[in-house]
């Protein structure tokens, strides 16, 4: 009895419901479209096909329901062409989001043979195998559209299947959307004319009101949280070196810290100073001291490897986490980057200017934590200038208390002052 009521229902107010339902999906495009037009002024590919895709769909959705209310059979056809568009820019949209290097007419052809479909589909009558077909595939395409391309950014791995999954699920919502909203309605007053299946009339209902938000907005979650990511790369990575900011290493190394102390691992820390950089700003200008702090981290960075994590302490000061390393090994690596550092210049032939490091050393000890590895290191680090600099010293092994933080803080201070040593780079660059 409930069945026979609803497929009633359905076919007594099909012509209402199936326009009630398209209205909302244009109400729910209106409220995206700010959004993703205001998303274009980021740097993520993809969002300007995307706002211009959103602002064809409404015109055309609106057009074809509007005409399709009331029996405009050309006007339906131009509805169909508009929305065929409309999606040739959602795929070239999508093309960008994924970083797809397929020509202009790849999207085109798979939006053209989607419209062409849908309206086909159309042709062949409201309740056709080919119709319940379209609207099954564009429910598909809608769960694969709504989770492929955040699935795509994070798992790497699955991106060229997601890739093709994503590009054919658009091709099959083009078809489905150009049939849905095409789709000349149905009235009857009988049940003997309603569709044999009320699960295919709420499928098509579905489809009518969320298929083209859900679509957009996956699109607008997705670039806002690349936007997101990539402001957290930003803020985590130094600008001019590209090695971790303090804050990031910081973070970083806690977490490294605790698991290494979880399975039992040695860990060392080493912190580097950039010799006489001072001076290298006085005679060679801060536009090439600059090109020297990028070009030590590189040299380092490049050096390290996946052994240790750089990052830049502040002003010439930049930090190594070297998990799994005893004070034995960090020593030894420490040596090989004082003499990788030395051996690699900075600048161009006409202009070389010779750098040096100096490194203090600091190995984890049970109970510590890495702010203790930290002022132990730059302890030591001070002992390697003030031993003659361009060398490496390890951490004398005592408890971090206020005196150990005072007397950290006052050799950071006498390295920055320190004008006599400076004068040797100007004698010997």
């Amino acid at each position: 009895m409930a069945a026979t009521q609803a497929a009633l229902y359905f076919s007594t107010t099909g012509r209402f419901e199936m326009s009630f339902l398209a209205f909302i999906s244009v109400i729910a495009l209106l409220a995206m479209l700010p959004v993703l037009w205001s998303l274009q002024r980021t740097a993520v590919a993809g969002a300007r096909e995307f706002a211009t895709g959103c602002l064809l769909c409404i015109a055309a959705t609106g057009a074809m329901t509007a005409a399709a209310a009331l029996q405009m059979p050309l006007a339906i056809v131009l509805g169909h062409a508009a929305l065929t568009v409309a999606f040739v820019f959602i795929l070239l949209g999508y093309g960008r989001l994924l970083d797809l290097s397929l020509p202009v007419g790849v999207f085109v052809a798979l939006a053209f043979a989607g419209g062409v479909t849908g309206f086909a589909i159309t042709l062949g009558g409201h309740d056709s195998l080919p119709a319940r077909m379209i609207v099954i595939g564009g429910l598909a395409a809608m769960l694969i559209l709504a989770a492929g391309p955040p699935a795509a950014d994070r798992w790497p791995k699955a991106k060229p299947v997601m890739q093709v999954a994503i590009l054919a699920a658009a091709a099959v919502a083009c078809a489905a959307s150009v049939h849905v909203f095409g789709r000349p309605p149905h009235p009857s007053a009988g049940v003997a004319e309603a569709p044999a299946s009320i699960a295919f009339e709420l499928s098509l209902a579905a489809l009518s009101a969320l298929l083209l938000p859900v679509l957009f907005f996956a699109v607008i979650v997705t670039v806002q949280n690349r936007v997101i990511a990539g402001l957290r790369v930003a803020i985590a990575r130094d600008g001019l070196t590209g090695a971790l900011s303090r804050g990031a290493l910081i973070e970083e190394g806690e977490r490294i810290f605790a698991e290494c102390l979880t399975h039992g691992r040695p860990l060392a820390f080493l912190l580097l100073d950039l010799d006489y950089f001072k001076q290298i700003n006085d005679r060679y200008g801060h536009a090439c001291g600059d090109m020297a702090l990028a070009h030590f981290a590189d040299v380092v960075s490049t050096f390290l490897g996946e052994r240790g994590i750089l990052g830049r302490i502040g002003g010439e000061e930049f930090g190594v986490i070297l998990p799994g390393h005893t004070e034995e090994q960090a020593t030894a690596l420490a040596e090989d980057i004082c003499r990788t550092v030395r051996e690699t210049p900075a600048g161009r032939a006409q202009r070389r200017i010779r750098l040096t490091v100096s490194i203090g050393i600091a190995a984890a000890v049970p109970d510590d934590t890495i702010t203790d590895v930290m002022i132990r290191a730059d302890l030591a680090l001070y002992d390697s200038k003030a031993d003659g600099r361009d060398r490496c010293s390890i951490a004398r092994r005592h408890q971090i208390d206020a005196s150990s933080l005072a007397l950290a803080a006052a050799a950071a201070q006498l390295r920055a002052a320190d004008p006599l040593r400076e004068q040797h780079l100007a004698q010997t660059a």
